[in-house]
């Protein structure tokens, strides 16, 4: 037999309840990753919501005070 680079390498022989193990772990794993994706995506839906409230009450507060301040201009990452 000659080892040609078309055929990968042999899988080591892995016992059934190690590999339930593994795939445990690993499903474990990627309920944790999707777990954590939600809790960004919440956060960031948060951090834009609390952005417009302190935008807002800024201009509540410069109305209240009479103070005029020129309009932001578009942000470079946007």
């Amino acid at each position: 037999m000659d080892n040609s680079p078309s055929q990968p390498p042999p899988s080591p022989v892995i016992a059934p309840e190690h590999e339930l193990r593994n795939r445990a772990k690993a499903a474990k794993l990627r309920a944790k990753a999707a777990k954590a994706r939600v809790k960004v995506h919440r956060l960031e839906a948060k951090a834009k919501l609390l952005g417009e409230k302190a935008t807002f009450w800024e201009q509540r507060a410069d109305d209240l005070d009479g103070v005029v301040r020129p309009a932001p201009q578009a942000a470079f990452d946007e």
